[in-house]
């Protein structure tokens, strides 16, 4: 799936952590048992995209695509 390198974790203006995969964010939404559930940093808008990393983030488990004009984030 993906590489250690592929996942970044940055801090967000919240004090919490954002992922960065994919030139995209995400927003941790729950953390299970087994995995960790990200969602879009564009849900809001309306964009369904998902990761589900493994509690260290060290691997993209499962995902779900973006919504057709969901923008890629800024560098």
């Amino acid at each position: 799936m993906a590489n250690v390198s592929e996942l970044r974790l940055v801090p967000n203006f919240r004090g919490t952590m954002s992922l960065i995969y994919n030139g995209r964010s995400y927003r941790l939404k729950h953390t299970g048992k087994r995995n960790k559930y990200w969602r879009c940093s564009k849900d809001r808008e309306g964009c369904k995209g998902v990761v589900w990393t493994d509690l260290n983030v060290t691997q993209v488990i499962r995902q779900k695509d973006h919504m057709r004009n969901c923008p890629m984030d800024q560098p």
